[in-house]
């Protein structure tokens, strides 16, 4: 976790601007501050310094007030979170190349060892043990192919003297952020929104279709569209290239998740081929998030993803004590607790702790802590949080920064393998598309022994079933979703506009399991979930890792037919195969999924809460996460309660 920073202007603003704006991200990355300044015409530059500069690098560079930035059209700005290497060697921006290249970075490459011993063979030498020093050797010997040969989490820019360009990149799901602001004469990039709004030459007003999605379809992050009009965001496994000598901007996407959109054959003999390799793919995907030269820890919640990580981990550690070093002995786990039974997971988190004998340490969110942390929680989410539920997280990571550096979460889990309620009803679709009767009354059998359903309830999931058809999608979308939102939102925002062309985007996501499940991972529940763990994370200075995101883990799951991510009722059944012979049954088969709940009502109906008065003012009935989105849009614009 870092931030990163960048104008490209033919003239810089004054220095304490620059500073600003690097100062406004300095949460994610208080080890280390640094500056480069260049003449892209002239090819001089000069490394600044400013307070957090590293004590032997602060005495031999100029700080950065004092630097004459006339001279100069382009500054990079770097915040380092020292992760590897946490010597001077990993100081940014980094040189590299005789100067030809520099590079201001925010993330990890996992697989950095690996690629800078193919790298030494080419006759390259290092000086530090960063994977910065290995992307820029990478980039000289790749190009800008480099990136699809990196197994991590990124968001870069490399000067390329060379060639006269700026070269930006962000990983393949977009676990690590970067937004932009460009016109004909400047350029600006940052980890952040409030970095690139701290500039006083960038007016910008608000997106408000995209705050009226927010609102009812509780999206966000699903394009490069963002929050604030001419702020863009460079989407997922895209590349952004500015050509310094004609000003102009091109992305490219470099990478194209790839699946199946076929039903399948079940068969249980292939089943559990398909799960032992994604065993071997999960287990090498935590293996190489845990390296680290700073302590490492685990959010731990008692679902199937999380508990499979720590299970994971503490296989490790059992098997070589020296494979996860900055672990100690026993790992430890962090989890959100409550008192209200109907969303506390301590039973099933606890379970794992007797299993793994970790170092367990809890947080208690509630109301009042909620209320109170309001304002910095969405000051750092630089957005709109869907649900209260992305809260406890941030509290939660309030209490790891006081023992742990990095952290690995579960995220991405629910999206691969099929977690949601919602996928249940996609499998039978697929079942009665692909004619499988068989597997259609184990699936509804299965439903109702897990679930616990009524007569009544399963034909009230058939129903929904007929309602998620092209013909039914519409009107019950409408009834389910709209109809109050709708009319409320029009009121607040004072203008009517159409549901029309988000309801046709709906159909063609539902069209299939598998394909639904690659739109949720790609486009737009997982993107802004991302989001929320990123921002989480940053405010405490912590650096979070998701290893169901690795590509080589996302590429085989989704290649898989849709048959086999939903079984006799068990959602997430490949996953459950894969994690047999580590997780203790009440985990493994758990069959309730609450999906980090929160006391919402309880929250909203608390004394410090302006919502009843909201609810007054327009005329809104029920509590629910519609309420909450429309709370927060309605701070946004400004309206006074």
């Amino acid at each position: 976790m870092c931030g990163i920073f960048g104008i490209l202007s033919p003239c810089l603003p004054q220095n304490r601007v620059i500073r600003k704006g690097l100062d406004a991200i300095r949460h994610r990355g208080p080890d280390d501050e640094g500056y480069l300044f260049l003449n892209t015409m002239g090819d001089n530059f000069l490394h600044a310094s400013g307070h957090d500069t590293c004590r032997d690098l602060r005495e031999l560079q100029k700080d950065v007030s004092e630097v004459d930035v006339s001279e100069f059209d382009l500054v990079l700005g770097h915040r380092r979170l020292s992760i590897l290497d946490l010597s001077s060697r990993g100081h940014q921006p980094m040189s590299y190349a005789d100067g030809d290249l520099c590079i201001t970075y925010n993330g990890e490459i996992f697989n950095y060892r690996e690629l800078r011993s193919e790298l030494r063979t080419a006759g390259y030498h290092f000086n530090s043990d960063t994977d910065t020093e290995v992307i820029l050797a990478a980039y000289q010997e790749w190009g800008q192919q480099c990136v699809r040969r990196f197994n991590g989490q990124w968001a870069l820019c490399i000067y390329d003297g060379r060639d006269k360009i700026l070269f930006c990149s962000r990983d393949r799901f977009g676990v690590k952020p970067f937004y932009y602001w460009f016109d004909s004469n400047c350029f600006v990039f940052a980890s952040e929104i409030k970095s690139i709004m701290a500039m006083p030459f960038i007016n910008t007003q608000l997106n408000m279709p995209l705050v009226s999605e927010f609102v009812i379809f509780c999206e966000l992050d699903t394009s490069d569209e963002t929050l604030y009009k001419e702020i863009y965001q460079l989407p997922p496994s895209h590349n952004l290239v500015v050509n310094l000598k004609e000003t102009r901007t091109r992305t490219e996407k470099y990478y194209e998740l790839a699946y199946l959109d076929r039903i399948g054959d079940y068969d249980h003999k292939q089943a559990l081929r398909y799960a032992d390799d994604i065993r071997d793919l999960l287990i090498d995907s935590v293996r190489i998030r845990l390296i680290s030269d700073v302590p490492v820890g685990s959010c731990l919640s008692g679902g199937l993803d999380s508990s499979s990580i720590v299970f994971i981990i503490n296989k490790l550690l059992n098997e070589s004590g020296d494979t996860v070093p900055h672990m100690g002995d026993r790992q430890k786990t962090f989890t959100a607790a409550y008192d209200d039974p109907l969303v506390d997971e301590r039973l099933h988190a606890d379970e794992v702790i007797r299993n793994t004998r970790v170092d367990a340490y809890y947080s208690y969110p509630n109301a009042e802590t909620f209320w109170n942390d309001l304002e910095s929680f969405l000051y750092h989410q630089d957005s709109l949080c869907f649900s209260t539920n992305a809260y406890p997280e941030w509290d939660l990571m309030r209490l790891a920064s006081r023992h742990i550096k990095v952290v690995l979460n579960g995220q991405g889990g629910d999206e691969l393998f099929g977690g949601y309620p919602r996928y249940e009803i996609l499998y039978l679709a697929d079942m009665i598309r692909g004619r499988l009767t068989k597997d259609l009354f184990a699936a509804l059998s299965g439903l109702i022994n897990r679930k616990g359903f009524s007569q009544t309830a399963l034909y009230a999931s058939i129903g929904g079933f007929l309602a998620l058809t092209p013909e039914g999608l519409k009107p019950f979308v409408f009834r389910k979703w709209f109809g109050e939102q709708h009319r409320a939102t029009e009121r607040l925002l004072n203008k009517r506009f159409s549901i029309d062309e988000h309801l046709a985007k709906l159909i063609d996501w539902m069209k299939s399991l598998n394909h639904f499940l690659i739109t949720d991972t790609t486009k737009t529940y997982l993107p802004q979930l991302l989001h929320y763990d990123d921002r989480n994370a940053a405010a405490f200075s912590i650096e979070n890792r998701v290893p169901f995101t690795d590509h080589r883990l996302t590429g085989y799951v989704n290649a898989i037919p849709s048959v086999y991510k939903v079984h006799k009722g068990w959602s997430k059944w490949l996953l459950r195969l894969a994690m047999r012979d580590l997780l203790p049954d009440r985990i493994l088969w758990r069959k309730d999924k609450l999906g980090f709940p929160t006391p919402m009502r309880q929250w909203m109906t608390h004394d410090l809460s302006p919502v009843p008065q909201l609810m007054k003012k327009y005329g809104i009935r029920k509590y629910d996460h519609f309420l909450w989105r429309f709370f927060l849009a309605d701070r946004l614009i400004g309206n006074q309660y």
